[in-house]
């Protein structure tokens, strides 16, 4: 018999693609990590995408995926990059306007030592000592403020260098991020798969021995089977025979493993079917009670030698049957068995008050 796998395949494939889906997003993530130029996909990955459209659109997203991310990481770095190159150069216009200012400084010092000289023979009026020294303190100024704005272009460059650094550090951080969670759905998933594979392994139901089917609980496609309920019931072939009869408590103490019984199948043709000869094979330990009828019993198996079913012929032998079973107790004389009710009875009186 085999049950319905529409479900179960489909929640497999659902479980497949998402392992697949999970598959191809950790290696773009492992390539961005490593900082590599492309994702190196597994070989049976490519070799399932060359047969399966579904594998094939995952592998040239993802692909597609990790070189837009990229790209996008380099245009940041590049435009990062070209300001700082502005900058250099910035801080080179700088210098060579510092040099200049540093020059003309370098005169009006050498000319302010000869009108300084000049003045103390007053040979040239203060207006034109103090004129020099004015024009000294403005070159001096303009240099300092060439200095600072150089080191302010300096100061922006360190900051533009970290941002590049920053840029890779927040990819792979964003990345780590991405892996773990992919790592634990990843784990989850395949054991969702283990699952509904063995699920599917269970389809199809199978008897653990061959034989004939006796019963069936259901007799329709579609039909539903109850759960820790049976579904067929099956006579198997190659099983030895046994029969399992009621033994009254008051017998029991006459029953043991091994005594000889004989068995009668009443529902064949008493004419043409045999007694067959067998042996108690197992008695129960303790009474079962029947709750439907109230009434208690032992139960008693009785083994048939292959050699005796063999007598039964052809006749088929379906579980449930009923057999007459006949158990060898002792041996009694004819007298003992038409006296024994009498002296049971005399030897229960004399117990009577």
């Amino acid at each position: 018999m085999k049950l319905d796998d529409t479900q179960i395949r489909a929640n497999l494939d659902i479980i497949v693609k998402s392992i697949d889906e999970l598959t191809a997003r950790r290696v773009r993530g492992e390539a961005e990590q490593r900082g590599a130029d492309h994702p190196a996909f597994p070989q049976d990955f490519l070799a399932r995408a060359k047969t399966d459209p579904t594998v094939a659109h995952l592998v040239e997203g993802e692909t597609a995926y990790f070189k837009i991310r990229l790209a996008t990481r380099e245009g940041q770095k590049a435009q990062l990059k070209e300001r700082i190159a502005q900058l250099r150069q910035e801080i080179l216009g700088l210098g060579n306007q510092s040099g200049a200012k540093d020059r003309e400084m370098a005169l009006i010092q050498d000319e302010l030592v000869g009108v300084r000289e000049l003045r103390q023979k007053n040979l040239v009026p203060l207006s034109r000592l103090t004129a020099l020294e004015r024009e000294a303190a403005r070159l001096e100024g303009e240099r300092g403020q060439l200095l600072a704005s150089t080191a302010q272009a300096k100061g922006k460059i360190s900051e533009l260098e970290l941002q590049i650094l920053q840029i890779d550090q927040d990819m792979r951080s964003e990345v780590a991020k991405d892996l773990a969670e992919i790592r634990g759905k990843m784990s989850e998933a395949v054991e969702k798969r283990v699952v509904a594979e063995d699920q599917l392994r269970h389809i199809d139901l199978r008897a653990p021995q061959d034989g004939t089917v006796h019963q069936m609980a259901v007799h329709t496609i579609g039909g539903l089977v109850t759960p820790s309920e049976p579904v067929m019931l099956i006579v198997p072939q190659a099983d030895s025979l046994a029969v399992d009869v009621k033994i009254q408590p008051q017998d029991i103490d006459h029953v043991h493993v091994g005594q000889l019984t004989g068995l009668r199948f009443s529902a064949f043709n008493q004419r043409t079917t045999p007694e067959v000869r067998g042996f108690v094979d197992r008695v129960s330990p303790d009474v079962t009670h029947d709750g439907k009828t109230g009434s208690s019993f032992y139960t008693a198996r009785i083994a048939i030698p292959d050699i005796e079913r063999q007598r039964l012929g052809r006749v088929s032998l379906i579980p449930g049957m009923p057999v007459e079973t006949f158990i060898r107790t002792s041996k009694r004389t004819v007298i003992s068995y038409l006296t024994k009710p009498l002296t049971d009875q005399v030897a229960k009186a004399w117990r009577e008050n």
